[in-house]
């Protein structure tokens, strides 16, 4: 069956036919079927990834590296704990974790666009109650908020959209999306001098009105395939004669663009794939959580290690946009494979820098940073790849779940060693070898991917 919006947006939305917005027709006169453009253009496709990493930088800059900066003032002037301010964030990565396969499931049934407006209004009352906090029961009640808008109104519907909108040209698209997760980095000396100069509580009020007004309007770009914008996947061309009514069309995609949830975790595939993102996760989320303080242990000042973690973001939007190209050139799991050696050795080479060794730490960001800039980029692709674009939402949030217990043991077990050892390095080879168990689960992957299934089908049809 067609799905309300995937009919109502196609016969009602803006430019059913591929051309620029106009004035509605009156509701008997909308036209029901699906054109190709009038003309040659920018495909809309990369207008929906485009609007999804602008939504990312505004999020993860306030939400995640914004955050980061205003922690210490909130110490300052409340006089509660780092530990009971820094439970916020834990409650934050449990509920995005356990809500994943919920968020997951409500994007496939309601829709990216519903989802991605709804997340940021959400996210935006979060970030206001943050502003109002003055007991710790309402700051974690801010927290949970706040949680639930991030995991609606980020990645989930912009992802989704993409896996759609693209399949040639899927993991280009994906690192035009994640250029707003890297660019993100660079939110947090703009929040850092908004505070200097109004405080925290403006300064999350200001980040609040930043979200909603610029991402509210982006989220209704999201749409949910391509046909509702007169397009086919990719931007590639219609016949001339082409005009294929939404409805059918809807019934078609919805048999032919992927597998059901149940027939999905019934394969070997799904376990090797979540398993793999597992471990390549908690190497990133721990290098994330405690590297500035495996670079200070080390023997590198303060103000060193935070110019890294800029630069380092420099590099990651440099990267992204370039390795999801890379990947659908030469394959987006043998990429994927090489970015898990890359992190592996990066690891290792991040375990044992020592300040009187400065040479080490460039060769550690030329290994390091294309392997994860590959990993966040291709990751997420690996599921559209295999099971099809049908469910992909529900399958990427069942998979979050499968891996949220190794990704928020990985920071506390690196935690304990350096409370036992003074040192971070021991947990730190000990995650490189993590990610050589990714390159093994990718190899044992006899599943053949979605589109070759399909093309085996429509060749037997053919016969």
């Amino acid at each position: 069956m067609a799905r309300s919006e995937d009919i109502e947006e196609a016969a009602g939305g803006p430019a059913t036919t591929g051309s620029a917005p106009g004035p509605k027709p009156p509701a008997g006169d909308r036209p029901v079927v699906a054109r190709p453009p009038l003309h040659k253009r920018i495909f809309f496709g990369w207008y929906v990834a485009l609007s999804g990493a602008v939504t990312n930088f505004f999020v993860l800059g306030v939400i995640l590296h914004g955050f980061g900066v205003i922690y210490v003032p909130i110490h300052e002037e409340m006089g509660w704990s780092m530990a009971a301010i820094a439970a916020g964030v834990s409650i934050r990565s449990f509920e995005q974790g356990f809500m994943a396969p919920l968020t997951g499931y409500m994007a496939d049934r309601i829709g990216p666009r519903i989802m991605a407006f709804s997340g940021v209004t959400i996210l935006t009352i979060g970030v206001f109650m943050f502003a109002r906090a003055e007991t710790l029961w309402f700051y974690y009640l801010a927290s949970v908020v706040t949680s639930f808008g991030q995991s609606v109104g980020a990645m989930t519907p912009f992802q989704m959209a993409v896996m759609n909108w693209f399949h040639k040209k899927r993991g280009m698209a994906l690192g035009l999306l994640n250029t707003g997760n890297g660019l993100a980095y660079l939110a947090a000396p703009i929040v850092a001098l908004l505070v200097t100069a109004y405080g925290w509580r403006t300064t999350l009020v200001i980040g609040g009105i930043a979200i909603w007004v610029i991402c509210a309007p982006l989220s209704l770009l999201a749409y949910r395939r391509p046909e509702q914008r007169g397009y086919h996947t990719d931007g590639e061309e219609w016949p001339e004669d082409a005009a294929i009514p939404i409805s059918s069309q809807a019934a078609v995609a919805e048999e032919t663009l992927g597998m059901t949830v149940s027939e999905a975790i019934r394969t070997p595939t799904f376990y090797l794939i979540s398993f793999a993102n597992a471990v390549g996760g908690a190497c990133l989320g721990t290098q994330a959580t405690l590297g500035v303080s495996h670079l200070l242990n080390v023997g590198y000042s303060t103000t060193f290690a935070g110019a890294i973690v800029g630069a380092y973001g420099v590099i990651q939007l440099c990267l992204r946009l370039f390795l999801g190209w890379m990947g659908d050139r030469m394959g987006r799991r043998r990429v994927l494979m090489a970015s898990y050696g890359l992190i592996g050795v990066g690891m290792i080479v991040f375990a044992n820098l020592d300040a009187s060794q400065g040479w080490r730490l460039p060769v550690y960001l030329l290994i390091f940073a294309p392997g994860q800039a590959a990993w966040v980029v291709l990751s997420n692709s690996a599921t559209a790849d295999y099971f099809g674009v049908r469910r992909f939402a529900t399958l990427r949030g069942l998979t979050s779940l499968l891996t949220m217990p190794i990704g928020l043991a990985a920071p506390i077990f690196a935690g304990w060693m350096y409370d036992t050892t003074g040192t971070y390095r021991v947990a730190f080879m000990l995650y490189a070898g993590f990610a050589v168990l990714g390159i093994i689960c990718f190899y044992f992957i006899r599943r053949p991917m979605w589109s070759e299934i399909q093309a085996g089908r429509a060749a037997e049809a053919a016969r």
